[in-house]
């Protein structure tokens, strides 16, 4: 008898069985789709996020882009790298506002330099732009 009533569901009205599975086949691709995003969705904005670089900068007090001030090495060891959140990360880097000559243009450009040894920083840069 079940199998009876199956069959006269599925064979009576064929359209009606079509629009049945079309909806449910949206249902599941809507659906897959939501959890898909709600499960890598903290993975994704944290990998993106890492990518822009650190959160916070301690810089010292007063300084501008103007000053050539810098912190002692022993404020590194102020910050605090256990907290309950998570664990921090903590680097030295210099910032720099360098003046780049460009030869193709004879213009020079203020390009920011970020890095831990000033003297391969500008190795670097002179590599990479006086390349022949």
């Amino acid at each position: 008898m079940f199998w009876r009533i199956i069959r006269r569901l599925l064979g009576a009205n064929r359209g009606r069985l079509f629009v049945i599975l079309l909806g449910l086949g949206a249902g599941a691709a809507v659906t897959a789709a939501l959890l898909n995003l709600q499960v890598d969705a903290k993975r994704r904005l944290t990998t993106e996020f890492r990518a822009f670089g650190p959160n916070v900068l301690i810089l010292p007090k007063g300084s501008s882009a103007a000053s050539s001030e810098t912190l002692p090495e022993s404020t590194v060891h102020l910050v605090p790298v256990n907290l309950p959140s998570g664990r921090v990360a903590v680097s030295s880097t210099l910032y720099m506002v360098a003046s780049v000559f460009v030869p193709q243009s004879g213009k020079s450009l203020a390009a920011v330099v970020a890095g831990s040894n000033p003297l391969g920083v500008s190795n670097g840069l002179r590599a990479l732009l006086f390349r022949p």
